[in-house]
């Protein structure tokens, strides 16, 4: 299926790296007759995360859903996860300039990496991509798709020792957080073109960092003894839709304390999700609902 993606900021674009000849040719001049080597196409493209678009990178990053339908107000849950077996999905990028002044487009696009962030404005979410080396691309009717965005004011996080405690536990009033999902692909170029052959992936990671206000000592301590914890993100837009992000073993890789002089002392924790299944869940998932209905 097609569909137009709503960015706040692209930078897809076409690279490649010329083969330099610096031989000895009887001259102090170095370069000379290069040519073509490797092609290809990387570059970041950022949306606002709102609840409907959002899941085309969600999909494309973790791999297959698992779709429900019949759920209230005829909306419907989308689900995907980091199970064995469900990879990174790719697909195809078109990216228009100038309304048809330049149109290019690239193929076997993968996200290396996912990028869930909310401060104090609209939620983004951005998506490292890595393709082959763009080709002209055919003019395309745009048709956008409207979404609920998400703000600081929209989510909310728990914690608990397990994903059933976190699930009950009172909220925690969080100032910036963020989340990404490290695919670690690879682009690799064989024999026979100067473009991309294939892009594999390697293993997968997810980490992330949250900041608050520095009134406990619960997350330095956490920090301190290598406490492994469980975290569930719930962000709600109007009637039932809402994005939902649960870790079920996590732990701290750094908590920087600010000094507190002339401001107030917070805490920047980051952290590094561990293999671990709890409530069905290993390592992490999302879950969308909204009305669209039909798969990505």
């Amino acid at each position: 299926m097609s569909a137009y993606l709503p960015y706040s900021d692209i930078s897809l674009r076409g690279h490649h790296e010329a083969i330099e000849d610096i031989s000895s040719r009887t001259s102090r001049i170095m370069d000379s007759d290069s040519v073509i080597g490797k092609r290809w196409t990387e570059g970041d493209v950022e949306i606002n995360a709102d609840i409907v678009n959002s899941g085309y990178l969600w999909k494309l990053a973790l791999g297959g859903e698992l779709l429900v339908t019949g759920t209230p107000n005829n909306h419907t849950f989308y689900l995907y996860t980091t199970v064995s077996g469900n990879t990174p999905l790719t697909a195809t990028l078109i990216q228009t300039r100038a309304n048809t002044t330049d149109i290019e487009q690239y193929t076997y696009a993968a996200i290396d990496e996912l990028t869930f962030e909310v401060s104090d404005g609209l939620a983004t979410l951005n998506a490292s991509f890595q393709a082959q080396f763009p080709v002209a691309g055919a003019a395309q009717t745009v048709t956008t798709t409207s979404g609920t965005v998400l703000a600081f004011k929209d989510y909310f996080v728990q914690f608990g020792a397990t994903l059933t405690a976190a699930g009950t536990a009172a909220t925690t009033p969080i100032n910036e957080f963020s989340l990404t999902i490290a695919n670690n692909l690879e682009v690799i170029h064989r024999s026979g073109s100067s473009d991309v052959s294939i892009i594999r992936t390697k293993g997968v990671r997810v980490t992330g960092s949250y900041t608050l206000f520095f009134d406990s000592v619960t997350d330095r301590d956490a920090y301190y003894a290598l406490q492994k914890r469980s975290m569930i993100l719930t962000a709600s837009g109007i009637l039932n839709e809402s994005l939902r992000i649960r870790i079920p073993e996590f732990r701290l890789s750094e908590a920087d304390i600010s000094t507190g002089l002339d401001d107030f002392y917070t805490i920047t924790a980051e952290f590094v999700a561990e293999d671990d299944v709890d409530s069905g869940v290993r390592l992490m998932d999302c879950r969308l609902q909204n009305g669209k209905s039909t798969s990505y």
